[in-house]
């Protein structure tokens, strides 16, 4: 390192004072903003560029010199760095007229542009003074540069693989596995890898994943798995031996399972250092998310570091969750919450036809029948009715319910390959029944039939003085059954036979009273259809 030498242009006796002159102009241009800044050779400099605002850095070489390389890194947003000479060959031999120091400048050897890592080598032929002229293009940002003397024997940076690309060796729902081949670093010394992932992009620096880490990081935790919010975690083949070897004994903190990042979480992503493990396992990612991988080789000693060709990969999607089938001949019993949707399977018929029994309990609900992905009933529906499944012995059925109101519901279903075990085999499309022939004793109740082998009961309560809402709400469920009903309540219980309309005429009522008047269907196993309460007033006089 001592072979290029560093002075400040005040102490330069190599120079005649005309040209000492000259590079004192040269130095302190206010074009240029502050350039008083000399830059050492073997070290890492940070720097800092406020957009539009040029900044300037020098160094001294002398011809003693095989070579020397200028590396910059950029920290994320692209810059414009030029370096240029004003060489001291034969100034001695040929002194220039004073009156031509002012057409003397840099002389611009190489430029380069954009957001990536760049070196340049070059072979000393003089003494000079070199100049770095740095520029940010779109915003502000910071950046590192190594000025290096290729004469010493150690190189300062990793030298990359011939093959410098992250495998993704296996990707799951929640996790991807990552290796990469080894890096060459300065004699002595060992080369140690950090990972980087986020959602954005790839990154081409190590210095770029340090960027806007406060504002980045809600934006990520948004695609970590809910379990694992916090953070992410990583496992390595060190990590899982040392863990093995002594539970005891604590891990390094740049080999650790649950060490991801030994510092903060950094632009819009997490960094995890693994020392010198060639692969990691990161856990707690988001299924079906996509999620960029960079590894970085870093020389620990010097702080610098390479790049090598970042990766992507999807996560798997979970897999469909499973999804309960109905059992055949057994009524089951759906809770729906107010948001809430229930998705069921139906086995198909070896005989290709199944019955399925459907009754809503309190209000409406929307039901969907699909078979093989094509929706095949979809439809509002209260009360009760039988739907007819026809298909392969293959098909699919997927039945979803969700509570067409938003409040709380109750499902009855019941599914069966022969007709007749259905609760109820002859359903009417309206169960509905309408009071007719009032007079000041009786009434006269109407309805539509369901076949033989159903038994039918009705209900008559008096409503004193006014209209008990709360009794005529409370009676609105339709699977309510008698139990809870009083024998002086019961008017009749009879089984219905063979015909289309029913009716039953009530008798022994007051004149002028208020009456709430329930009709029960009963099926097979006590299986109980309530119609919707009527509430009937009699007539105040009799003639």
């Amino acid at each position: 390192m001592e072979k290029v030498i560093l002075v400040s242009f005040l102490s330069i006796y190599l120079l005649d004072y005309g040209f000492a002159s000259h590079v004192a102009r040269a130095l302190s241009a206010n074009h240029m903003g502050d350039i008083r800044r000399p830059l050492p050779v073997g070290q890492r400099v940070d720097g800092f560029l406020t957009v539009d605002m040029p900044v300037r850095y020098y160094f001294i070489v002398n011809k003693n010199q095989s070579a020397v390389t200028v590396r910059v890194t950029p920290c994320e947003s692209p810059i414009l760095w030029t370096l240029s000479v004003l060489s001291t060959q034969d100034y001695s031999k040929n002194p220039i007229p004073r009156r031509r120091y002012h057409h003397l400048g840099p002389q611009k050897i190489f430029s380069f542009k954009g957001n990536g890592e760049e070196s340049f080598s070059f072979i000393v032929m003089a003494d000079g003074y070199y100049f770095l002229d740095f520029m940010s293009l779109e915003s502000d940002t910071s950046f590192q540069v190594f000025v290096w003397n290729q004469g010493d024997d150690s190189v300062p940076w990793p030298t990359l693989p011939e093959e410098p690309w992250v495998d993704v060796l296996l990707v799951e729902e929640n996790k991807v596995d990552l290796s990469w081949q080894p890096s060459l670093g300065p004699a002595g010394t060992e080369v140690e890898y950090c990972v980087f992932i986020n959602r954005k992009h790839n990154y081409k620096t190590l210095c770029a994943t340090e960027l806007d880490a406060k504002n980045e990081l809600e934006y990520f935790q948004d695609y970590l798995d809910i379990k694992s919010k916090k953070s992410l975690n990583i496992i390595t083949e060190k990590s899982k031996s040392k863990v093995k070897a002594s539970k005891s004994e604590q891990i390094p903190s740049m080999v650790g399972e649950d060490n991801f990042l030994s510092s903060k979480t950094m632009a819009g992503g997490q960094r995890m250092c693994v020392g010198t493990s060639l692969n990691a396992t990161i856990h707690g990612l988001k299924p079906k998310s996509l999620y960029y991988f960079d590894v970085f080789a870093v020389n620990p000693k010097e702080g610098s570091s390479v790049a090598y060709t970042g990766t992507f990969a999807e996560t798997k999607a979970k897999p469909r969750s499973h999804i309960p089938k109905l059992p055949d001949d057994e009524m089951v019993n759906i809770f729906l919450k107010r948001k809430g949707v229930k998705i069921m399977s139906i086995s198909p018929s070896k005989q290709g036809l199944k019955w399925l029994f459907v009754h809503s309990c309190l209000h409406k609900v929307h039901i969907q029948i699909m078979v093989n992905g094509q929706i095949d009933v979809s439809k509002s529906l209260q009360g009760a009715q039988n739907f007819k499944l026809l298909g392969n012995p293959n098909d699919d059925f997927i039945i979803s319910l969700k509570s067409s109101k938003g409040g709380l519901g109750l499902v009855k279903l019941f599914t069966t390959t022969a007709h007749s075990h259905l609760p109820f085999s002859n359903l009417p499309a309206d169960i509905n029944m309408s009071v007719s022939k009032r007079s000041c004793s009786s009434a006269t109740v109407t309805w539509i039939g369901s076949g033989p082998g159903i038994k039918y009961c009705i209900y008559v309560r008096h409503l004193e003085h006014h209209l008990d809402l709360k009794l005529i709400h409370k009676h609105q469920n339709s699977c309510l059954n008698t139990n809870a009903r009083s024998r002086a309540e019961k008017v009749a219980c009879r089984h219905s036979g063979s015909q289309t309309t029913l009716e039953e005429h009530i008798t022994d009522l007051k004149p002028g009273k208020a009456y709430l008047i329930d009709l029960y269907f009963i099926g097979s196993h006590n299986n109980t259809i309530k119609f919707p309460s009527q509430v009937v007033k009699t007539q105040e006089w009799c003639t």
